[in-house]
């Protein structure tokens, strides 16, 4: 990724680490107020390895900033660099004197504090648009403030060459970044503060409490999941605050998969890797990337706390990255968050029709349960229309292997506890369970098996920890 900036170097050891420029010098953008006789205006380009880290010297001077194709000019020369994880900060106040791509047709969006909720600024194809939210240019910002800033395609279906993979393409964005303004120069090691909302609280590198993690030795036989991938996945900023199934017509093409059960499958699986030994460090900005995207999420559900909701396959895998957040930086309030969250409204104690004693839900209405129904009556009154019982029985089938490899994690973390919703472990583990007979033919309503994980890694680490993982969660937990 190019990341293109006008840099005006006030002192000799303000520097980035960067490569040659490609990009001709004319198009350069030229200083808005004197700086020193030794300052030069150069144009950079900044590439970013997988998984690698970049290290910033203390800041930068600069009047232009690039990240993913969208640019943020300013007034006048401001003081940059960047946090851990790879986003732009620069010490406010600042004037953003524009954005490329430029806001337009209610399209190509930037917001301010984003709030979590019912409503979004980016892109009029998306449902709860206002158009009030969106910021105007030139723009003041002063520090405490995030800038949201996105690029829209010009037809929602369209794909880039960039967008990752388990998109379907429901959305106009094409990726979002954000611009975060402080009060002064952060420590190196600085995650982002959250984006969503109000909440600001920093965290640093050097906080993570590695020893909190389990280190459990990795099955022997079995491939790990692809960490190149999961990092890619997390690289950038994910655009999730909105209420409901609309959120996925928010997700950018090129941030983040549209859909829960994709997303479920990176937080799943990336919590259960943390999980694992990792003297090489092979796992390092994997876990960094995702202790950043905990925080957001904390940060979202402190804007706003019923965001994911019980809707089919919507809405999973938001809880797991706040409380692993919470576990490796000892915050209370992640470690113990409180907020809706779609597992637990779907997993509830109750009476199956073959004597199950948790059951699942759709959504969280009293109409939608249908397990305590024997199959033959898992069509028609109550029920309206389709929205029956069978489809229900589809929606839990997708969910199930989504759900085992953040079980898992969250036991062998110790995490239990927190999470603080008992039947959602217990029906992980019935889901487990029934796979050689848990699934209902519809038109004989004879048994069916199931294979209950989503690859051979989750089922050998399931099969390997599993009746000692809340043992070794414990343990974990005393250090």
């Amino acid at each position: 990724m190019k990341y293109v900036l006008s840099m005006l170097l006030a002192l000799t050891s303000a520097f980035l680490m960067v490569a040659p420029s490609v990009m001709a010098a004319e198009e350069s953008v030229p200083a808005a107020a004197p700086v020193a006789a030794a300052a030069a205006s150069v144009v950079v380009e900044k590439p970013v390895e997988q998984g690698q880290a970049v290290e910033l010297a203390e800041a930068a001077e600069v009047q232009q900033l690039e990240q993913y194709g969208i640019t943020w000019k300013f007034a006048a020369p401001v003081k940059a660099g960047r946090f851990v994880t790879g986003d732009w900060w620069v010490v406010g106040p600042v004037t953003v004197e524009s954005v490329t791509p430029a806001p337009a047709d209610d399209q190509h969006g930037s917001v301010v504090n984003p709030p979590a909720g019912g409503k979004q600024g980016y892109d009029k194809r998306i449902a709860g648009y206002d158009a009030s939210l969106r910021a105007e240019f030139p723009l003041e910002l002063k520090a405490g403030q995030s800038l949201v800033s996105t690029a829209s395609v010009e037809k929602v279906g369209q794909k880039t060459p960039d967008t990752v993979r388990g998109q379907y393409a429901r959305g106009p964005l094409r990726t979002a970044v954000v611009l975060t303004v402080l009060e002064e120069v952060p420590a190196k090691d600085a995650f982002r503060p959250a984006y969503v909302g109000q909440w600001r609280e920093s965290f640093r590198v050097s906080q993570l409490r590695l020893d909190a993690l389990p280190k459990v030795k990795a099955p022997e036989g079995v491939g790990l999941p692809n960490v190149a991938e999961l990092e890619r996945m997390m690289e950038r900023i994910w655009l999730d605050h909105m209420r409901q199934w609309v959120n996925r017509m928010m997700h950018p093409l090129e941030n983040m998969p549209d859909y829960g059960r994709e997303i479920t499958n990176i937080t799943s699986n990336t919590s259960l890797l943390l999980t694992l030994d990792d003297p090489e460090g092979k796992f390092d900005t994997l876990r960094l990337r995702f202790v950043q995207l905990g925080i957001d999420y904390y940060g979202a559900v402190q804007s706003n706390d019923n965001l994911w909701q019980a809707n089919g396959g919507h809405n999973s895998g938001r809880k797991i990255p706040i409380l692993v957040a919470g576990l490796l930086l000892g915050h209370e309030g992640m470690m113990n968050v409180k907020a809706v969250f779609q597992e637990d409204q779907q997993t509830y104690v109750g009476e199956g029709w073959r004597g199950q004693k948790v059951l699942w839900v759709i959504d969280n209405s009293e109409a939608r349960k249908h397990e305590h129904l024997p199959p033959e009556k898992w069509a028609g009154p109550p029920f309206v229309r389709d929205n029956d019982g069978w489809k229900s029985e589809g929606y839990r089938a997708l969910n199930g292997p989504t759900w085992v490899a953040q079980a898992l994690a969250a036991r062998l973390m110790g995490l239990k506890d927190n999470w603080n919703h008992q039947p959602y472990f217990d029906y992980v583990d019935r889901w487990i369970a029934e796979a050689p007979h848990g699934r209902i033919k519809k038109d004989t309503l004879e048994p069916s098996s199931y294979d209950p994980f989503p690859s051979k890694f989750v089922k050998a680490m399931w099969e390997t920890y599993r009746d000692k993982a809340d043992e070794i969660g414990a343990a974990s937990g005393k250090k």
